[in-house]
């Protein structure tokens, strides 16, 4: 478990030089079996020979001592997922356990991907099952190759990510992440911080502002309604500015030209949820 899979490894760190993504993953979780999925979208469909896929790999990061990754499921003939390598607790991200399950080689297979339709790779369950009375986060992630803090390079010097090797698509085939990056067995959980929420990007500009400040919010999830709220330096709620969030990159303006001089803190809030964005200056 932990001992890295060299020869895994070494594929995926070889195939990203020539990467193209055409495969979203996706991490679901069932409430009534306890099982986790990850799952991929093609963007395209393939066919012989251009579907044969020899090599993978999938990273979820977890709460640190609080998951072991068991009775794992394979969904699709001819792969099989075993947990091969665990980076507990590194210096960008310590509160988290990195696992990443790989393809038993040799792994070659024929799947049949189709355009816009979801492929169950594996499932698997925590050995710990949910638990919620030690107050240690319940949140797994599936990790992000584009924003995740210890991507390659790194403090362990970890190959970690998400990544298939498909003949037609030549190379590593990451396309992002399909709807939140994050699941929760918890089904009372709120949801608080911005991974969590579905933020993968956020920024306020130009500042400091005179009339009007930009909230740019890049949404990696399903649409949602929410608001964006500004307070003053005491607390008090100065400014609310509904806010429609479609997948990728959202841009509200807010006008300010009537606020007083002095700075001000933007929120990002929902129904049952807020997160602190930034600060800004009123000039």
């Amino acid at each position: 478990m932990n001992k890295v899979n060299t020869l895994c490894a070494t594929a995926l760190l070889f195939l990203s030089m020539s990467a193209s993504a055409q495969v979203k993953f996706k991490l679901g979780y069932d409430f009534e079996t306890e099982y986790y999925t990850v799952s991929v979208i093609s963007e395209t469909s393939l066919v012989y020979p251009n579907n044969i896929t020899n090599a993978g790999q999938v990273t979820i990061k977890v709460p640190a001592n609080n998951f072991d990754p068991v009775d794992i499921v394979n969904h699709v003939v001819g792969m099989k997922w075993e947990a091969n390598s665990r980076n507990n607790a590194p210096s960008e991200a310590p509160e988290f356990d990195y696992i990443s399950f790989g393809q038993n080689l040799p792994g070659i297979t024929t799947p049949e991907y189709v355009a816009g339709d979801e492929m169950e790779l594996f499932s698997f369950k925590n050995a710990y099952g949910c638990n919620t009375s030690n107050g240690v986060s319940t949140a797994v992630y599936l990790v992000d190759n584009n924003t995740d803090p210890f991507m390659y390079p790194n403090s362990q010097s970890a190959n970690i990510g998400n990544a298939l090797s498909i003949l037609g698509a030549n190379g590593i085939d990451f396309g992002g992440i399909e709807g939140s990056p994050v699941v929760n067995c918890d089904p009372n959980a709120v949801l608080e911080t911005k991974e969590e929420i579905g933020i993968t990007k956020y920024s306020i500009f130009p500042n400091p502002a005179s009339e009007f400040v930009n909230v740019r919010i890049d949404w990696a999830t399903d649409a949602a309604d929410a608001n964006i709220l500004v307070m003053d330096a005491t607390g008090k709620q100065v400014a609310v500015s509904p806010v429609n969030l479609n997948n990728g990159q959202n841009t509200q303006k807010i006008r300010v030209e009537n606020l007083p001089m002095g700075t001000y803190w933007v929120y990002l809030a929902g129904d049952d949820w807020k997160v602190g964005l930034d600060r800004f200056t009123k000039q």
